[in-house]
This record gives C-alpha cells, structure tokens and sequence, in this order.
C-alpha cells in the first residue's frame, strides 16, 4: 500500500452495488420478477441486469479502483475517470432498467430510444474504466497471475457490454438488423453475452482477486507455481474457445473441448484453493476468510452441477438454476464476504492510514464486530441454496421465501458495513483497548 491512496469512488460503486443486489432480491421474493415463467420478461430483465451490471460489475470495478494498484505499487492513472465510469454506468442502468420496462409486461410506456442509450452510456463507462486501469496496468508489466487474470476478464466485459448494446439497438429498432443477423445475434450471441459475462468477466476476475486477497488475508503464500497458471491458462483458454464457437457453423467439437478445458481449469483453481488455505500461517480465520470457503464451497457445486448437466444432457431443466447459482452463490457470496473486509479495510486507511507507526490505532477487525454478523452470511448462502432447489424443483412459492431469507440477510450485512462507515475509533493510550463509539466523528 505504500504510495497508493485510498480511493474515493469505490464506496460510491459499493452503495450501487448492494442497492442493486437488494432490489433484485425483492423483486424475486415479491414474484415481480418470475423467472419459471419467462426468462425475456420485462421484469426478469431488469432482475437480471440489476445482479449482472448493478451487483456483479459495479462491485467489481469498484474493488478494482484500489486493488489494481495495490497490485502495481503505482497510483491510480485518473481518479476522476473513477468518478466518470461511475456516473456513466450508473446513469446508464436506470436507464436500461427503464427500456426493459418499456417492453411488454412492463409498467411504463416509453420512447425506444431508452435501451439504447442506457446501453451506449454503459459502454462508455467500461470503455473510461479500461483506459484507466489499463493505463495503471502497464506499469506493472511483466504481469502477475492475478493481473493475467483481470486483464483478460476486463477484455471479456468489453466483448460482453458491446453485445449487450447490439441486443438493446436490436429491441428498441427491429428493423436495425436483417433477419438473418438478428437470428444469429440474439441466438448464438446470447451464449456469448451470457457466457463471457458470467464467465469471462466476473468468473475470470473474481479469480484473480480471491488469488490475491486470500494470500493476503490468510497469510498464505502469493506464489501459486504450476497450478495458478494452469487454471488461468485452462478456464480463459476455455471460455475464449466457447465464445469463439459461438459465432462459427459446426462448431460443437470446438465449444465441447472449451467446456472441459474450463471445468478442468475450475477445478484445478478450487484445488489450489484447498492448498492455499492449508498452506496459511493465520490459523484462526477472520469473517472475510472463513465464509470465503462458502463462496467456494457454491462454485465447487456449480462446477459439478454444471458436469452432470453436460454428461446427461438435461440442459433446459438446469440452465437457469446453474446460471442463478453462479451469480448469487459463487460471484454474489464471494462479493458480500469479501466486502466485509474490504469496506473496514478503507474506512481504516482513511482514518489511520497516515497515523500507523506514531500512534496506537486500532486492527481492521475492531471496525466489526464478527460474531454479530455470521449467521447473515451463513443465512445468506443458505438462502441461495434453497432457491437453487427451488429452481430446479420449479416451485414459485419456495423460490420466494428463500429469495426472502436472501433479502433479510442481504440487509443485515449491509448494516454491519453501513455502522463501518459511520463510526469513528478512539484510541486511547497505549494500555487502553480501541474504543468503538457509534457516531462518525463529524471532524476531518
């Protein structure tokens, strides 16, 4: 962390996020959004992109506005860009929320000029955020394997949002694309949306940071040898094949091959996972560390899910429950965890960042309180547990009550990293404990 400053947009990406997470989670629960009744509704639409885009990316580029440069020693090319993507991608959503609702079975009526321009502000938001941290990634050339790692899933969020606005230019203006292209588009596209957004973006840089953040946070070591490279090599090696074969005839031998080099490479990541934490000097894991096996823990059971499925072929029973449990359980409880140690992490750094070595300050876990706080996380992974078997079940009223529990639990943690940031610790001298008290000072 040395000459590397706290960011100051990535709390604003995080109150995005979890808003985002929440609604989505109250629009299942209250049956809004169904998706056992059709996965193109208005309102499952907006569900979806809610999770996709307002939980999944933003939460993602707003951990990378500090950890690409942790991950290099240098400084943030521009802040300001920071601040740019935000209130593009931002302004960008309400809008696409609002052009799905424009669509049939939605609420309100419209101009078709909505989805579109929420789409084009989004892109522009993406494309802002890859000159910025990919300006910050140069300097640190050669990469790392966690920067292999987010730099080929920040590719994949380009690829994934120009399509996504192919889809929104598509729905608003029909006669935009020629039947035959629109056939292709919104059939073999789709898997590649869907595919490089799950996979290639959030599965790939998800990867690279729990690499990175687990090493930290167990005090494990950050060198992962043959293994780390051969489950970045196998799973973007696969997902690129899989996506290629989307767009080329008689590609099933291609797609198949990528299927098995990116379960291959999953496997050997949970592997190295496994290692990594049997590997760590910090024996007693904190909150952040310990629910991290959960999220784990969901990806090992997509991964399996997703294995049978191909084995037995059941892919339209299965298809939503599986990409539902890669969003909520392994992406959305790997972000929750990780958030509970990240949010506390920058509000110490603002306020004892420059104080550490002339004063007593307190550790990052007083700014918590962990025992008060696990069963939201243990009640959360539950929760998309059950919706998972309610999904594939095809009970409406079951996946309700476990999107409920969701919700509820979704709430509590965000309490718990609301009360981080508004509150200040005092120290007292060096033989007293970190006091806690509730109010933020309203001081600098």
């Amino acid at each position: 962390m040395h000459g590397v400053r706290v960011s100051r947009w990535s709390l604003a990406y995080f109150y995005v996020a979890i808003g985002s997470l929440a609604t989505a989670e109250l629009i299942l629960m209250l049956g809004i959004a169904n998706p056992l009744q059709a996965l193109s509704s208005a309102w499952t639409l907006v569900a979806v992109h809610l999770t996709t885009i307002g939980w999944a990316t933003m939460l993602m580029l707003g951990a990378l506005q500090q950890f690409v440069p942790v991950l290099t020693a240098k400084e943030l090319t521009s802040h300001a860009m920071s601040g740019i993507t935000w209130a593009s991608l931002t302004a960008g959503l309400v809008l696409l929320l609002l052009g799905f609702l424009t669509l049939p079975g939605g609420l309100i009526f419209g101009d078709a000029w909505l989805l579109p321009t929420g789409g084009t502000l989004i892109v522009l938001g993406i494309v802002v955020a890859l000159w910025n941290l990919g300006a910050t990634l140069t300097h640190a050339w050669p990469w790392n394997l966690p920067v292999w790692f987010i730099a080929s899933g920040l590719l994949f969020l380009l690829l994934t949002v120009s399509l996504g606005l192919i889809f929104a230019i598509g729905l608003s203006y029909p006669t935009f694309l020629t039947p035959g292209l629109a056939m292709a588009i919104f059939g073999r596209g789709l898997v590649a949306h869907i595919m490089g957004g799950i996979v290639g973006w959030l599965t790939l840089s998800a990867m690279g940071v729990s690499y990175k953040l687990f090493s930290m946070f167990t005090l494990a070591p950050e060198h992962r040898g043959w293994w780390g490279w051969t489950a970045y090599s196998a799973t973007g090696g696969g997902v690129a094949l899989i996506w290629v074969s989307q767009w080329v005839a008689s590609s099933s031998l291609s797609s198949t091959v990528g299927w098995v080099m990116g379960g291959v490479g999953l496997s050997i990541f949970l592997v190295d996972m496994v290692r990594l934490y049997h590997s760590r000097k910090r024996r007693i894991l904190e909150l952040n560390a310990d629910m991290g096996r959960w999220a784990l823990a969901a990806l090992t059971i997509a991964v399996l899910l997703e294995a049978w499925v191909r084995i037995t072929g059941q892919w339209t029973e299965w298809t939503l429950p599986l990409v539902f449990f890669w969003l909520f359980g392994w992406v959305g409880g790997l972000g929750l965890t990780q958030l509970y140690k990240i949010v506390p992490f920058l509000a110490w750094l603002d306020s004892f960042g420059t104080k550490m070595g002339k004063q007593r300050t307190p550790r990052v876990q007083d700014l918590v309180r962990e025992s008060r706080d696990k069963p939201a996380f243990i009640a959360y992974f539950v929760a998309i547990f059950l919706a998972l078997l309610g999904l594939a079940w095809q009970s409406e009223w079951f996946f309700q009550g476990a999107m409920g529990l969701a919700l509820v639990s979704t709430l509590d943690i965000s309490r718990a990293l609301w009360r981080v940031r508004h509150r200040r610790v005092l120290t007292g001298p060096p033989t007293h404990t970190a006091m806690l008290i509730t109010e933020r000072s309203k001081t600098p």
